[in-house]
């Protein structure tokens, strides 16, 4: 691997000279190391613009003149490596060391994920949505349907910084998905969610409102280990990003209370790595709400540092009834992030296989290094922005060219007949179709009258 991952200086990718006899350029030969490290720098810069990151299609991958004209083994294996369901933007960091990590990270072969409980968690996330859409339907509650594949990269992220040494977890989000990382990040029950729909309280008068998916939540996380990480999911207003800060001070309050020794307060990184910060943001707000930014300027500052914060974009491509292109000037709304030192991972949210290892990628990055990483999942929104509006009329390109839109990760996966996605070409998902029916009777809830 060494071959590939010493990374040189910025300097643009030099034209290959016009060869004296038909052959190709010194590219396409890659005849000496040399030649082979300037083709995979080429990727390592613009390889993520080319990256199949919408899995309906609409942000279509941009092709870079500097990666054209690039061929041969060497151009083959980085395209595979940087311009598939996993798009790395990460060659605007400051500092050579961390992008040496990176590139080492996506440039070693991908290891083994638990299929089986990606699966399991995709199709419980999934029923939780659909049992909620048929016992309470036309009731707001912001469905994370077309993003489910949140649900194993929170796994991923939670496993791997339990591995490091973490024994909490500090949670902040929006509306959006909240119900569904409630009962299966922060582990709150089920029947406890349920009651917010059913307004049992005699003594309420307007019922739960929209209060259900604005309250917090705490609980235990128990790790594919078996270790327990104490989960709190802070509450938020309906100004979307407003927890960010309240996030980071309650996660430097922790890690005082965890690093005070006598008159001394220890803030080694082993300190900062028992409790995680872990915050969710729609697209749009990412892009659009300032207070975000604000918070992430202090993320170095000696005063206000949490060691890193693990952000994670949960990225349906519209915010309420906006496109992207007409709600950012960039490409991507996390390019924002890219004025300080933080890595991006886009990621294809119908390829499980692919969330799952950027999120541990994106954990052992913040506890290696004790800085921000974001992590881009793009996925679409099954309904409208919330359950009570038309899909259709919010979103008309998308539901008339996808009619069958909504989940299809859990169908490919479990049928052998779909092919469109990543899911169903992976290996070994097929095979677990009984995860749905033990899945279904967890949720099967009766009302009370």
């Amino acid at each position: 691997m060494a071959h590939r991952t010493t990374l040189e200086e910025e300097h643009p990718v030099r034209a290959a000279k016009a060869p004296k006899k038909p052959g190709g350029s010194s590219f396409e030969k890659a005849g000496t190391a040399g030649d082979r490290e300037r083709v995979f720098d080429a990727f390592r810069r613009w390889g993520y613009l080319e990256a199949t990151l919408d899995p309906l299609g609409f942000l279509e991958p941009q092709k870079r003149p500097e990666l054209d004209g690039l061929a041969g083994e060497a151009a083959e294996e980085a395209r595979r490596i940087y311009c598939r369901t996993v798009g790395a933007d990460f060659m605007h960091l400051l500092e050579p060391e961390r992008r040496r990590w990176i590139a080492e990270r996506m440039e070693t072969p991908a290891g083994e994920v638990d299929q089986k409980k990606i699966l399991e968690r995709l199709i419980r996330a999934d029923l939780f949505e659909q049992v909620l859409q048929a016992r309470y339907l036309g009731t707001k509650r912001f469905s994370l349907e077309g993003v489910t594949a949140l649900i194993p990269l929170l796994d991923s992220i939670l496993d791997t910084a339990g591995e490091l040494g973490a024994e909490s977890s500090i949670v902040a989000m929006s509306h959006r998905g909240r119900l569904n990382v409630m009962v299966h990040a922060a582990c709150k029950s089920p029947h406890e969610v349920v009651a917010g729909f059913e307004d049992v309280d005699p003594r309420s008068v307007l019922g739960a409102g929209d209060v259900k998916y604005h309250v917090g939540a705490t609980g235990t996380y128990v790790t594919s280990s078996g270790k327990q990480i104490g989960i709190h999911l802070v509450s938020n207003p309906s100004h979307l990003e407003a927890v960010d800060p309240v996030a980071m001070g309650r996660t430097r309050a922790k890690q005082t209370r965890a690093g005070v020794d006598g008159s001394q307060i220890d803030r080694s990184r082993a300190t900062l790595n028992t409790v995680v910060p872990i915050v969710m943001h729609g697209d749009a707000a990412f892009a659009g709400q300032g207070i975000w930014a604000e918070t992430l300027n202090l993320s170095d500052l000696e005063a206000y540092t949490v060691g890193g914060t693990i952000h994670i974009i949960v990225n349906n491509l519209i915010g309420f009834t906006t496109r992207p292109t007409q709600e950012h000037s960039s490409r991507f709304a996390s390019d924002i992030a890219k004025r300080q030192s933080v890595p991006i991972f886009h990621v294809n949210a119908e390829d499980p296989d692919a969330v799952v290892r950027i999120g541990r990628i994106a954990a052992e990055y913040r506890a290696t290094f004790g800085g921000e990483v974001v992590v881009d999942i793009i996925g679409y929104r099954r309904h409208g922005h919330s359950e009570v509006d038309d899909p259709t009329i919010k979103r008309l390109r998308s539901f008339a060219n996808c009619p069958n839109i909504g989940r299809r990760i859990t169908t490919a996966a479990t049928n052998p007949s779909m092919k469109s996605t990543p899911a169903s070409r992976a290996k070994g998902w097929r095979k677990l179709p009984t995860a749905s029916s033990a899945c279904r009777k967890d949720f099967t809830f009766i009302r009370k009258s």
